[in-house]
């Protein structure tokens, strides 16, 4: 019953998206890199393409595609992102489907977002239907993130972080993270950051990580996208239309009890 509710809202919400969009629109592709001191190196590879407006809604999909330690992970989905308080905030809602070839797991991910002139709030909810393989069970979770950029120097932006994974045999992964991130440039961002459990390798220990991501935005490709730029603040909200969705790509798993 759980796998043909999951299907049945994939169908519908990216169904909608289909019938808006005339001819998908690229917006930017990119790319990422991200080491772990709890996990193997994972590289990452994006794009996110506009799929229209239906009155004032903005749709639009942002596949994603990783490599962690040979296996390979994929997330597909589209989203939404409309004008709220007369222009001044954005509201948006998104759905995934995610999987992995670590071991065949499947996720659906849903999330409710806002974007305010002076901060951003992020929600998912994490819900896996594949079964346990090798001792391996997929968790299911949520999570809450603030990205709060700084005052006259909005290039720097911080996230706070707030999850829950429901543990099975092993006891549950919560805590907080706080990470900064650092996009000085149009076309790369830095963040550096820790939190309490290494969520993607499925340990209840700290970890501390970075990443880099690179954006190339399909629109300046003859501009200097490594020229500085400093950000404003408060922030156009009209300009993050095309944020990347704020989510956890990397399925969570904990190793089941003999």
């Amino acid at each position: 019953m759980m796998k043909k509710l999951i299907m049945a809202i994939l169908f519908c919400f990216c169904g909608t998206s289909v019938y808006a969009a005339s001819t998908p629109e690229v917006i930017w592709v990119g790319g990422g890199w991200r080491l772990s001191d709890e996990s193997a190196p994972i590289f990452m590879a994006d794009t996110f393409l506009s799929l229209g407006q239906l009155d004032s809604t903005y749709l639009f999909s942002e596949p994603l595609l990783f490599l962690k330690g040979g296996e390979i992970g994929l997330g597909l989905g589209a989203g939404a992102r409309v004008p709220i308080l007369d222009g001044q905030a954005l509201a948006g809602y998104n759905v995934f489907f995610d999987y992995t070839t670590d071991n065949y797991h499947k996720r659906l991910t849903t999330g409710a977002e806002f974007f305010h002139p002076t901060f951003s709030a992020h929600i998912n909810a994490y819900l896996p239907f594949s079964d346990e393989h090798n001792r391996r069970e997929a968790l299911p979770g949520i999570d809450l993130a603030l990205g709060i950029p700084i005052p006259n120097a909005s290039f720097i932006t911080l996230w706070p972080t707030l999850y829950y994974y429901d543990g099975r045999d092993e006891d549950d992964l919560k805590g907080l993270g706080f990470a900064v991130e650092v996009k000085p440039v149009k076309a790369l961002s830095v963040t550096v950051g820790g939190r309490n459990d290494a969520i993607e390798s499925g340990r209840d220990r700290g970890e501390i990580f970075i990443s880099l991501q690179f954006t190339l935005p399909m629109e300046r490709l003859g501009e200097d996208l490594f020229k500085f730029e400093k950000g404003e603040y408060p922030r156009n909200v009209n300009a993050l239309l095309d944020h990347r969705v704020v989510r956890e790509p990397f399925i969570t798993y904990e190793h089941r009890l003999p």
